[in-house]
């Protein structure tokens, strides 16, 4: 007997975190969007999600380099081809809060997601992405993610508020 296992685009997939394509804002549907970032790098451990992730936003007019091998992702980082790199958390060969640590070493303006089913990532982890989002989340929250993280303004306006007005006081 044999087991298939597929996924559909237009199609819910409960737990998968990429449910079907309802209209984002507006009446314009998820693929109608004009996304700032282009080339995602994706890294899971498990090549069935990475090969959905790819057809998913493949479908949706990104260019994904996926790979299951944290080792990889770096070297192919080396030639600055991804705007945006998603990392599972939990992966044998090192924990994506390394694997971010070592990105945001090496190419500290990449913009980095944790995008995981573990609900208890550690504070350290956090410490070296720019966002974290739930794989059972809405396909619609990771796209505001990539697309909020991948801005080159994108930082917390509250954050750059605080800081000029304490600039401006000092003085």
């Amino acid at each position: 007997m044999s087991h298939t296992l597929s996924f559909a685009v237009d199609n819910a997939s409960p737990g998968v975190g990429l449910p079907a394509e309802p209209p984002i804002t507006g009446g314009a549907s998820v693929s109608e969007q004009p996304w700032r970032a282009s080339r995602l790098l994706w890294v899971d451990d498990s090549r069935m999600l990475l090969s959905l992730y790819k057809a998913v936003f493949e479908s949706l007019g990104f260019e994904v380099s996926a790979t299951s091998s944290p080792g990889e992702a770096l070297e192919r980082l080396s030639d600055h081809s991804a705007d945006v790199a998603i990392l599972d958390y939990d992966m044998p060969e090192m924990d994506g809060g390394m694997l971010a640590s070592l990105m945001k070493d090496r190419y500290p303006t990449l913009p980095v997601i944790l995008y995981s089913g573990n609900n208890s990532i550690p504070t350290s982890a956090r410490h070296w992405v720019d966002a974290v989002c739930a794989k059972a989340s809405p396909r619609e929250e990771l796209l505001a993610t990539i697309d909020r993280v991948s801005h080159p303004n994108w930082q917390d306006t509250s954050q750059q508020s605080r800081r000029s007005l304490a600039l401006s006081s000092s003085h």
